[in-house]
């Protein structure tokens, strides 16, 4: 389906919901612990545990009860990832300007203790994009339970999952090259929302030899081009 797109077969109406689903349903195929490599990495302060064990679940979009929240009808998150010890909302926001909302992010905390109290699980609640500021969030208290609050944005977590690519092309086996698709799938469905992996002047391969030409050529072509 991301190929269909991006090859220009056809139009895509992107939205929060569009990148949300192009990105997390094409890294959902991957075995749990790169997953969570990715994700952890991604974030602004480490706040996630080291090991998550293996993913049980992963929904979009659920309705839980909204049942002592502002909410009317229910309440939806836009990813929840269960593990066997914790559980994870992803609460996305398509830009990286001021777009995540506190009242939200409480709402969420409370349905989901509508739904899961009888769990006991760790509660980790990840903001990704609409991001106010890049500083470190309290953690949210919730009766005697602490929801520990992460931080990223789509910026960083495509960064992570290019250099995860770019580390899994160093080895050779059929079972990294099927891992390699998946994180190419996810990577073009980043470009269908304008979010372009990013190529540094340390990593372009210049001819040492003639390196001083080369450089030349790329001052002479700005020059003529201004």
């Amino acid at each position: 389906m991301v190929s269909f797109f991006h090859r220009r077969k056809g139009t895509l109406i992107t939205c929060e919901d569009s990148l949300t689903a192009v990105v997390f349903d094409t890294l959902k195929y991957l075995p749990t612990e790169i997953f969570w490599s990715i994700l952890k990495r991604s974030l602004y302060y480490d706040k996630l545990p080291k090991v998550s064990g293996e993913l049980l679940s992963i929904s979009f979009w659920d309705k839980w009860n909204s049942e002592n929240t502002s909410n009317s009808k229910f309440v939806e998150p836009d990813v929840f990832l269960r593990f066997n010890k914790f559980d994870v909302i992803i609460e996305a926001k398509r830009l990286d300007v001021k777009q995540q909302s506190i009242n939200q992010m409480k709402n969420e905390i409370q349905a989901y203790y509508n739904e899961f109290q009888e769990d006991k699980k760790t509660l980790y609640f990840i903001q990704l994009g609409g991001l106010h500021h890049k500083n470190d969030e309290l953690n949210f208290s919730f009766e005697d339970k602490e929801v520990k609050i992460c931080k990223t944005d789509w910026t960083k977590l495509l960064e992570q999952i290019v250099i995860e690519n770019n580390r899994l092309k160093e080895k050779t086996s059929s079972i990294e090259f099927a891992f390699i698709r998946i994180l190419e799938d996810t990577i073009n469905g980043f470009a269908l929302h304008r979010y372009y992996q990013k190529k540094w002047l340390k990593d372009l391969k210049i001819d040492k030899s003639n390196q001083a030409q080369s450089i030349e050529t790329l001052f002479s072509y700005a020059r003529k081009h201004k």
